[in-house]
C-alpha cells in the first residue's frame, strides 16, 4: 500500500526506514532519497513512527533482553 503517492513510498519502505533508525517523517522519506512533495502523506508517516515504530522497538527490546 502506498503512504506517499508523490514518491512512490509504501508502507514497508516506511517500517524499513523506521527500522533503519528515521525518526520523523522527513527522515523517513530522506532514507530513501524523497523529500515531501504535496505533504498528505507527513501525518501518517508521523503516525507509523510513534505507533508501529514503537511496537517494533519494543519487541526488538524484548528479544534482546531473553
Amino acid at each position: 500500500m502506498y503512504v506517499c503517492n508523490c514518491n512512490g513510498v509504501t508502507r514497508s519502505l516506511v517500517d524499513e526506514a523506521i527500522d533503519a533508525g528515521a525518526m520523523g517523517p522527513e527522515a523517513v522519506l530522506a532514507h530513501h532519497g524523497c523529500e515531501p512533495c504535496c505533504g498528505q502523506c507527513l501525518s501518517e508517516i508521523a503516525e507509523g513512527i510513534t505507533c508501529g515504530g514503537m511496537a517494533r522497538i519494543q519487541s526488538r527490546s524484548l528479544i534482546a533482553a531473553e
